[in-house]
């Protein structure tokens, strides 16, 4: 075994004398795995600080001595010249950097002949026309930064805003349409761009995927997207030839094509090596590595955990209340600790994003406000140092909570406007629709634990935290996300949560507070006294069984076309993940299996596919999934989906669910006298009333409306509803009353143009004046009185309150159960949108209510 003090000791290196103990600790196991267990690919946790850097070059240099090749990947130039500033102090250790067309011969010669190290960031090492050749050592630093890198040479996103994207985009959603027209309630709205940004996507089923991708093949081929776009024409070469056995979902800002976990054994770079090391402050489960990476089964060393105060002061503060992420309310508190930060030094900001379409928005607004913006795309690199040289500037980043490191002065403030659940169109899919897929939850917690890491780096630093997102309180209350939490973040989220159902005013002191102590030595402030600590119960909801080897292999084996054995391990992944009561995990495994047999074509091949979709929904609960799960099985043989389901209101309630729990029912009870209260209870109460119905709801601002905005996809186009309050002391209705809905709904239509608008008009009284009834028949509005609001609240509330009590815990039975409770009680059809209609009478009354749920 190799002696990695004695290495150490040979450098003579005045910057490492020694080992710390849990360096040495680590390099002893890693050696044992190495050698003992004959582990190929080994993942080495270590907190913040502890020298991770250090034990990954003693590792290379020690493998230069077999006369291996190694590659040290890394995911920006900035932590690639940390990696040489470490270098430097280890005189004998050659390290070459390659970046952009920076090659030299020599360098190279050296790095092939394994002379030295080759440095490079992962776009480097991992793409379709490598200038190194494929290492037998890689080193993955930061290894979670390298899914960007490896996804993306086999995901072709087109995006709704790109040049030629949009064109594109509606074309593959008209050809699905065409041969499916029922099995994709929101694919018309996001067809016209009229879904909101949260709606979930949609999964082609890989047996409309099938009849449309030849034409498709040619729809791409020749589209101004592709032309206009180098790297989508790289990932195009990749994935032509496969692409039926790719997975296809529809999201409203972009269409993803690519295979469900990404074939990376089949990249040379990666198969022809043969050890791998991926280094992480927050690695996570071992099988989740694999899934997000494509890789063999991964190995770990054992945890070292971190002690908080080695990395100075933190606070996190979130939202505290149901105002979305970037509403009026929560984008000031957010811009008033921008100011404060100002006020206290190096003004920078620094926001992760979950998705492209948040950061754009993030962006759009800062850059409204007159604000500096730096946005941080794949490649560019410069962005952080250009933002770094302005001293007061914002860093948007979309994806990005891992491999940015802001210490000292460079950043005081991190923004992480909504919770890090999904990045993804298909991460997006796992959330709205495996709700028990329990790793999706661990991610948030490493994802969260890596937010929380970015500019505490030192014992010196000091740091403000912001999460933006309402949900942020029961997703932090979770067990299961808290026990995927570093132990250095803990104390920081305990803070939050103590925060957590009191009001802005609260948070706003808890922040004044921070900024006026947070350059005190960290022993000056008083520290919290422990309460009392108890076992605890076992935490649920982390998977004690590992499927992450047999997804892998068997969307491996599908896209290299070995359909026999990618429907095994598929099926394999399936009773697995059953056995952990993972039923809706289970049934997307058996999806794909259905997916291998049908791509097969052989004889008895699409009886087979169908038997594995009905054995995946036989005796199963009636979930969203389920329910789109039997619609694909029965469309196998010709059937006709059924009428239009209500997915889209139970998926939306699940998701209330899960971002505001048990503070729901307390807003539930409240708001409902709002609708007779005062201008603004009465605009909150709209809005949840929209939640209860469904809908994206949220409190509009502007010059002519200051109302509730509700937003939908139906069965037939996008939705919105645009809600203005009567004056409480009016008696009638005029023409005045009926214009500012108008201009308010002109406005929301410009914005959203293929969407169905219309404007409501919510009043107290029945007296209409003529002119505003003509008014309102000619510019499309409707009014709504508000006992049919309440009317309205009090069906939808009862038929919510049902749900969320049936469904407990939030299992896959339980939401099962729950629907089947709910489901024969709700109006059948677009019953939403043509009870909020222009079309249906002079006043909407709750006779008129009542009526619709009494079909």
């Amino acid at each position: 075994m190799t002696d990695y003090s004695a290495r150490l000791r040979d450098f003579q290196s005045p910057a490492f004398p020694s080992l710390r103990p849990a360096q040495l600790s680590t390099l002893e196991k890693y050696e044992e795995l190495r050698i003992a267990a004959m582990a190929t690919d080994i993942g080495i946790e270590l907190p913040t600080g502890a020298g991770k850097t250090l034990i990954a070059l003693l590792i290379a240099d020690a493998a230069l001595d077999r006369g291996l090749r190694v590659a040290y990947l890394t995911g920006t130039k900035q932590l690639s010249k940390q990696v040489l500033d470490q270098a430097d102090h280890l005189d004998g250790l050659e390290v070459h950097h390659f970046w952009g067309k920076n090659y030299p011969a020599a360098q190279l010669l050296d790095y092939h002949q394994a002379q030295a190290v080759g440095v490079m960031n992962y776009w480097v090492y991992f793409n379709t026309n490598p200038r190194v050749e494929p290492a037998d050592l890689i080193i993955f630093d930061d290894a979670h930064l390298a899914e960007q890198a490896i996804a993306g040479m086999y995901t072709l996103r087109i995006p709704r805003d790109s040049q030629g994207g949009a064109a594109l985009y509606q074309s593959i959603c008209e050809a699905i349409l065409q041969v499916s027209p029922g099995l994709y309630p929101s694919l018309p709205a996001m067809r016209d761009g009229a879904a909101p940004r949260g709606n979930p996507p949609e999964l082609i089923s890989f047996v409309d995927w099938a009849a449309v991708s030849n034409g498709i093949i040619g729809e791409i081929a020749k589209s101004e997207f592709l032309a206009n776009d180098n790297s989508a024409r790289f990932v195009w070469k990749t994935i032509q030839h496969a692409l039926r056995r790719c997975g296809v979902l529809v999201g409203p800002t972009g269409i993803e094509i690519r295979p469900y976990h990404v074939p990376t054994q089949t990249i040379q770079a990666y198969a022809r090596s043969t050890e791998r090391v991926y280094l992480s402050a927050t690695l996570g489960q071992p099988g989740d590595i694999q899934r997000r990476l494509g890789t063999r089964t991964v190995v770990t060393t054992p945890r070292i955990e971190s002690d908080p105060q080695r990395l100075g002061r933190r606070t996190f503060l979130f939202n505290p209340g149901t105002d979305a992420a970037l509403d009026d309310a929560t984008w000031q508190f957010a811009i008033d600790q921008v100011d404060a930060a100002g006020l206290h030094g190096k003004g920078r900001v620094a926001w992760l994003c979950a998705s492209s379409a948040e950061a754009a928005e993030v962006a759009g607004k800062l850059e409204d406000a007159a604000y500096t913006v730096y946005r941080l795309q794949t490649g560019d690199d410069a962005a952080v140092d250009r933002w770094k040289d302005h001293d007061f500037a914002h860093l948007v980043t979309a994806g990005r909570f891992d491999g940015l490191d802001f210490p000292d002065e460079v950043c005081r403030l991190v923004i992480v406007p909504s919770v890090p659940a999904a990045s993804t169109e298909f991460e997006r899919f796992v959330v709205a629709y495996l709700g028990d897929a329990a790793y999706m939850r661990y991610r948030i917690g490493q994802r969260l634990t890596q937010a929380l890491g970015r500019a505490n780096r030192t014992p010196t630093d000091s740091a403000m935290y912001l999460g933006l997102d309402p949900g942020f309180g029961a997703i932090l209350a979770d067990p299961a996300v808290h026990a995927a939490l570093g132990s250095d973040v803990q104390p920081a989220i305990s803070e939050g949560l103590q925060l957590h159902g009191g009001s802005w005013a609260q948070v706003s002191e808890a922040a004044k507070k921070f900024w006026a102590t947070h350059r005190l030595p960290l022993e000056s402030i008083p520290a919290t006294v422990p309460t009392r600590t108890r076992p605890g119960r076992r935490v649920g909801g982390v998977a004690q069984v590992e499927s992450a080897p047999m997804e892998v292999t068997a969307t491996t084996r599908l896209w290299l076309g070995a359909h026999a054995d990618a429907a095994e391990s598929a099926s394999h992944a399936a009773a697995t993940l059953n056995d952990s009561a993972e039923l809706e995990h289970a049934a997307f495994w058996k999806y794909v299996e259905a997916h291998a047999y049908f791509d097969r074509q052989g004889p008895g091949d699409v009886e087979r596919s169908r038997a594995a979709l009905e054995s995946a929904v036989a005796a199963a609960p009636q979930t969203a999934w389920f329910v789109r799960l039997q619609r694909t099985a029965d469309g196998m043989d010709g059937s006709a989906p059924g009428g239009i389901s209500h997915d889209r209101l139970f998926l939306a309630w699940d998701g209330w669910i899960r971002e505001a729990g048990s503070k729901i029912a307390p807003i539930i009870a409240s708001s409902r006298q709002g609708l007779r209260g005062t201008h603004e209870e009465t605009v909150e109460a709209l809005t949840v009333l929209g939640r209860l119905c469904g809908a994206s709801a949220n409190r509009a601002a502007g010059a002519r409306n200051s109302g509730s905005k509700w937003a939908w996809a139906s069965s037939v186009n996008g939705q919105r509803r645009i809600w203005s309050v009567q004056d409480a002391n009016s008696t009638r209705i005029d023409r005045a009353d009926i214009n500012e809905v108008v201009g308010a709904a002109v406005e929301e239509q410009h914005l959203h143009p293929k969407s169905r608008v219309v404007g409501c008009h919510l009043t107290n009284t029945t007296e209409l004046t003529a002119a505003a009834i003509t008014a309102a028949a000619n510019a499309h509005v409707a009014l709504v009185h508000t006992d049919a609001a309440l009317a309205l609240y009090d069906a939808m509330a009862e038929r919510f309150v049902a749900y969320q009590s049936a469904s407990g815990a939030g299992s896959a039975v339980e939401r099962g159960q729950a629907r089947e409770l709910v489901d024969p009680r709700l109006p059948p059809g677009d019953w939403l949108d043509e009870l909020l209609s222009s079309e249906n009478s002079e006043l909407l009354q709750s006779i008129d209510v009542a009526e619709v749920f009494d079909r």
